[in-house]
């Protein structure tokens, strides 16, 4: 049996608020986590995948890695 994370409704509540107060931000989900949430990438990436699904958030590959930013932001 393959076991889903759950994304934490709080996680997701802060994210959304997180991209309101900084809609030009831009990270990786490690980055985010640690550095904005200060909670476990663990918790943090299936709450940012929910909101990539919703519209929320925008997931953008980069080379090797996985930049997440507000849906609708203009940073590079």
């Amino acid at each position: 049996m393959v076991k889903r994370k759950v994304a934490s409704a709080e996680v997701i509540r802060s994210l959304a608020e997180y991209a309101k107060e900084n809609p030009i931000a831009s990270d990786t989900a490690e980055g985010i986590a640690q550095w904005c949430l200060k909670r476990p990438v663990k918790e943090v990436l299936p709450a940012l995948e929910v909101l990539v699904q919703m519209g929320v958030w925008e997931k953008l590959p980069r080379g090797d890695r996985v930049l997440f930013r507000p849906a609708g932001s203009r940073s590079k």
